[in-house]
């Protein structure tokens, strides 16, 4: 992949202005309840707000936080914030008041962008933080408002629809990842804008969107997997996506894909259960799929076979971290190897590594090694942690055990801290998993390591 990185890069202005400049102004770019957006009204949109958070005195480098449910005001906070040269951060929707509590201090955001279902919580979160300063409340009909609350609403209507682009360097701060909370709570991952469009080429390279096509995602826009390959490479290549607040079940999908008929379908297995599982005259046709995405957890060979055999499709599994900033490991259509996590990515690096950092033999399992220019540097205010993740000469240590196929193929087996030594040997559970399911005589199952009566750990 060739390509090169001009030195003022504005990753809002990549994403979204390039489509006025290629003549998409009157293409629909967000289908959202029963309204469609275009280009351009997106562009109006995102411009208003980056103008009200500079009246808020919103500055380059700030942090602005979105704590909202997936709104046409979500894309556009979150492209206004790096338009203006601000630090787009947000958090999950459901939340308990003392996780915003943490998040606040920990991202200590100038603004946060709310709306009323996560208003109440936020707001008791704020007690024990020292910021934000202002909270804007997007939605309609926006009332009871306490001190320091304003209406996104009836801000953007005074507002500019021109907005003066901040001319930011491609190394300069542009948005955080957050890396699960699976060892604690969530730690944020600071990237550059560099990082959005080295992702954005590596994605593009094998699996490029169309501007006709439509994409519809079931994670939701706070998972970066969601906002990158459902939101913003959408976008970027002038294609148009869906948008919609409620939580994701199955029957919402079926409705959604029977209303606009996208043709990519970001997904994730455990919806991908729920929709096979759903009586054959509740389902929508999915004949309109072009391309099918799954990440976030395993993707077993089983239930790749019982999509396909269902709906028809294969699904693409993909693979990625906060800290790489990209999909490293990716199936490509029509080279799906069902189980696998694909093969590297372009403009990634992989090594597979053993407890003293010497690469293993094809075959072998291996802790992977990640290494990308759109790779992060550190963790915020967790020195210790980034040590152990961020490495010498740019890789990063995923934590993530895989191993190599003769075609190039990485199969995943679990997480480092997972593995289980039994008389002296690394296993995976997972790969007895898969192997087991690999059997017709086994409907489910599940690998666990527990102790014997000696405190000795035994596969069940």
């Amino acid at each position: 992949v060739d390509f090169s990185l001009p030195e003022r890069l504005n990753l809002g202005s990549f994403y979204l202005d390039v489509n006025l400049e290629a003549g998409r102004s009157d293409k629909t770019a967000i289908y959202y309840r029963d309204r469609t957006y275009s280009f351009l009204d997106l562009w109006r949109l995102t411009n208003r707000v980056g103008n009200v958070f500079k009246a808020l005195g919103v500055e380059p480098e700030n942090r602005v936080l979105l704590i909202l449910e997936d709104s046409p005001e979500w894309v556009a906070s979150w492209l206004a914030a790096m338009k203006v040269g601000a630090v787009g951060t947000h958090a999950y929707t459901y939340l308990m008041a003392h996780d915003y509590g943490y998040l606040l201090n920990l991202i200590r955001p100038k603004v946060v962008v709310v709306d009323k279902t996560t208003l109440g919580r936020v707001r008791e979160g704020a007690k024990d933080a020292r910021y934000p300063k202002v909270f804007l409340v997007a939605g309609e009909n926006v009332t009871d408002l306490q001190h320091g609350e304003l209406s996104l609403g009836e801000m953007m209507k005074s507002a500019d629809a021109r907005l003066e682009v901040e001319p930011t360097h491609r190394d300069d701060l542009a948005f955080w990842n957050f890396s699960g909370g699976t060892t604690g709570r969530p730690k944020g991952v600071p990237h550059m804008h560099r990082d959005g469009v080295i992702s954005y080429e590596s994605f593009n390279h094998i699996l490029a969107y169309h501007d006709n096509d439509i994409v519809l995602r079931v994670p939701k826009l706070f998972f970066h997997y969601a906002r990158d390959p459902g939101m913003l490479y959408p976008l970027r290549s002038g294609a148009a996506i869906v948008l919609f607040e409620e939580r994701t079940t199955a029957a919402l999908l079926f409705n959604l894909i029977g209303k606009y008929r996208p043709t990519v379908l970001i997904n994730v297995p455990t919806m991908m259960r729920a929709m096979i599982q759903t009586p054959e005259d509740e389902r929508a046709d999915l004949s309109c799929l072009r391309l099918s995405f799954s990440s976030g957890e395993v993707l077993s060979a089983q239930l790749h076979e019982e999509w396909v055999s269902t709906f028809g499709s294969e699904v693409a599994n993909r693979f990625g971290s906060a800290e790489s900033g990209m999909g490293y490991l990716c199936n490509r259509p029509g080279e799906v190897k069902p189980g696998s996590s694909g093969k590297v990515t372009p403009l990634a690096e992989i090594k597979l590594v053993d407890d003293d950092g010497v690469e293993v033999s094809r075959g072998q399992p291996g802790l992977l090694l990640a290494r990308s220019d759109a790779t992060a540097r550190y963790y915020v205010r967790e020195h210790e942690k980034s040590k152990a993740t961020f490495l010498g000469d740019e890789w990063i240590n995923t934590g993530d055990v895989f191993t190599q196929d003769e075609e190039d193929y990485f199969w995943y087996l679990g997480r480092a801290d997972e593995m289980i030594k039994v008389s002296g040997v690394w296993v995976s559970p997972l790969e007895i998993e898969r192997t087991l399911q690999g059997s017709p005589r086994v409907r489910e199952c599940a690998v666990l390591g527990v102790k014997d009566g000696d405190g000795l750990l035994k596969i069940r």
